[in-house]
């Protein structure tokens, strides 16, 4: 069966969704198509070049265009597969061809659903006005296009197929995305927690940097592209919290198996893959109990589910500074459930043997 991944990504960062979309491809011998791609980002996921990147030739313009051209892209792509996998609504456009499909779900846009009051309060008074006439246009013609023509829906994730049946009254399989648990190793605490993820305002990460301003005596090292809108965040930090940028992927694994523990607090999170990449690496995880995290994150044993709030982090941070060593083989363990051979096995019982819900 010959297969693709249509995917409205450009692979010029490398994020948890690049990385999928490529672990995806190499489970089924898929192609991705995408609009376009950047070589060099993709070879970091992909050194050996064995995956086969399959360019439109359309640069996508930024937003707020982005969206349209990317659905007329794709509506109007001629491809020949036996089946595809849509990852995201614009790509999904592509199912007007009625070919044999699933569709594996990140999450539905949450500017028009969970995150849609947020995202508008961030818009000036006139921007209200303009933004929410056209996110309403948008989720009427998401919901009647899915309800049209997706057959088969799949997701990363039990909080994101929670979302799913909220938005489109649809029941969808969870297949969680892969850690591959053997490249990373755990070696002795080197004391400082690391933070990995871009620095924006959806990762609460001024919730981190005020969580080690009240800890002088702890390091917080922090991972990923810093966006602008943090940026002052960043300069005003205290000394015990250092923003590193973005990593290569072995520099990144060495941080992980020498930190004491790690820290994550995004908003509700869709599934989050840095968690189980701390556990692979031996290494406890302080985590919001929200989202995703509750899904990966086992609560006292492979670390610790907190409010958001500083005092509460704060007491979680020091209960695991104790003996973080007692997490090892809970994290090691857990970070197994979620292996790569598991992965691989799971998407390829469900794109070939049909529907199912396999967790």
């Amino acid at each position: 069966m010959k297969i693709a991944i249509l995917a409205c990504d450009d692979f010029s960062v490398r994020g948890g969704a690049e990385r999928l979309i490529i672990d995806m491809s190499h489970a089924l011998g898929a192609d991705i198509i995408v609009p376009s791609y950047d070589e060099a980002v993709v070879r970091t996921y992909d050194e050996t070049g064995k995956i086969n990147l399959v360019s439109l030739g359309k640069k996508l313009p930024s937003e707020p265009m982005r969206q349209l051209a990317g659905m007329r892209l794709f509506k109007h792509a001629s491809l020949d597969y036996d089946f595809v996998i849509c990852t995201d609504d614009m790509s999904l456009r592509y199912m007007v061809h009625h070919t044999p499909h699933l569709y594996y779900m990140l999450t539905p846009r949450r500017a028009l659903y969970d995150m849609y009051y947020p995202f508008l309060s961030e818009c000036g008074n006139f921007g209200k006005i303009g933004y929410s006439g056209a996110l309403n246009l948008f989720k009427y013609f998401d919901q009647r296009f899915v309800r049209k023509y997706v057959e088969n829906i799949a997701c990363i994730s039990h909080t994101v197929r929670n979302r799913i049946y909220k938005v489109y009254l649809r029941d969808a399989g969870v297949i969680y995305p892969p850690v591959h648990t053997d490249n990373y190793s755990c070696k002795p605490s080197e004391g400082y927690w690391l933070s990995v993820g871009r620095v924006d305002k959806w990762k609460r990460i001024p919730l981190q940097v005020e969580t080690f301003r009240q800890m002088p005596d702890k390091t917080l090292l922090v991972v990923g592209q810093i966006y602008p809108a943090l940026r002052s965040v960043v300069e005003n930090a205290p000394d015990n919290v250092k923003f590193l940028g973005p990593y290569e992927e072995s520099r990144l694994n060495d941080l992980y198996a020498c930190c004491e523990g790690f820290i994550t607090t995004a908003i509700d999170e869709d599934f989050g893959i840095t968690p189980l990449e701390a556990m692979a690496s031996g290494k406890p995880v302080v985590a919001t109990k929200e989202g995703g995290y509750l899904e990966t994150v086992a609560d006292g044993y492979t670390g610790i589910l907190t409010s958001p709030d500083p005092g509460s982090m704060i007491a979680a941070i020091r209960k695991i500074s104790e003996d973080p060593s007692a997490f090892t083989d809970e994290c090691l363990k857990r970070a197994k459930m979620f292996d790569y051979d598991v992965f691989e096995k799971t998407i390829n019982r469900y794109v070939r043997d049909g529907p199912q819900n396999p967790v």
